[in-house]
């Protein structure tokens, strides 16, 4: 058991060395910023920006970046949440003992549902908040694998209601909140510690690290018409900034 386990610590470590914002700071980012973005080639550049020091119209655009060309992830399979032929993906990066994420995910769940098919989301696990956020992303990939995307989505929701937060945890047992579900619950439980899960989630985390991603949740917004994506971190990660960005990447899709 404790060889399954290993690679699985190693990374959590290397996650939570990238995560030097922290992800109690999710909309501290971008308080005294003006301006407004307005053209996306090649890098997203902030207009406009007045009485606004360099270091921090640094870390917006670092908060708004657009991916290289030859960097840009294909549209993931983790558990899609809408239409599969959606024109743009939200990668949710996020951990399920993160406040912030709690807060953020029926505020994705809404924009999808109210996109009439254009936008889908997918789960991205960054559980950088103890062992209750690495068993609880586990748990996750162990209802998807069992139920599909719907039990996947439909078990993270039932964490964040049950969670107490900040790696507190959920005082049942994450089995329990699975045959509530409908489940099997032997069949979940020995997922939960398979070889499959844990390296769906190191993947997963591998990928955030990768992505330069410092605080949850964040979003990785991919146009899968054009191809071109943008990651959205803080602030910039909310429902007005998701919506923001989609309109800078077809503004942007339309001039090539």
């Amino acid at each position: 058991m404790a060889t399954k386990t290993i690679p699985f610590a190693i990374t959590i470590t290397a996650l939570a060395t990238a995560l030097v914002v922290g992800s109690y700071h999710y909309f501290s980012t971008v308080s005294v910023l003006e301006g407004q973005i307005n053209t996306l080639e090649g890098e997203l550049t902030i207009a406009r920006a007045q009485a606004v020091d360099p270091a921090s119209i640094q870390e917006i655009i670092g908060n708004l970046k657009q991916l290289p060309e030859d960097d840009i992830p294909a549209a993931p399979d983790n558990w899609i949440y809408g239409s599969s032929s959606a024109r743009y993906t939200l990668v949710e990066m996020t951990d399920t003992e993160c406040p912030y994420c709690r807060d953020h995910f029926p505020l994705l769940k809404a924009l999808i549902e109210s996109s009439a098919g254009q936008i889908n989301a997918a789960i991205l696990h960054v559980p950088a908040l103890g062992e209750a956020s690495r068993r609880q992303a586990l748990a996750i990939e162990c209802a998807g694998e069992q139920g599909g995307s719907d039990a996947a989505w439909k078990y993270t929701q039932t964490v964040f209601d049950k969670t107490g937060g900040n790696g507190k945890g959920v005082s049942e047992s994450l089995v329990s909140l699975a045959t509530e579900l409908g489940l099997d619950g032997k069949r979940f439980a020995a997922c939960t510690d398979s070889k499959q899960a844990i390296e769906r989630v190191t993947g997963d985390l591998d990928q955030a690290i990768k992505l330069g991603i410092q605080q949850t949740p964040s979003t990785l917004l991919l146009d899968n018409q054009t191809g071109m994506s943008m990651v959205l971190q803080g602030a910039n990660a909310s429902h007005e900034g998701i919506l923001k960005a989609i309109a800078s990447l077809s503004k942007a899709g339309g001039a090539k």
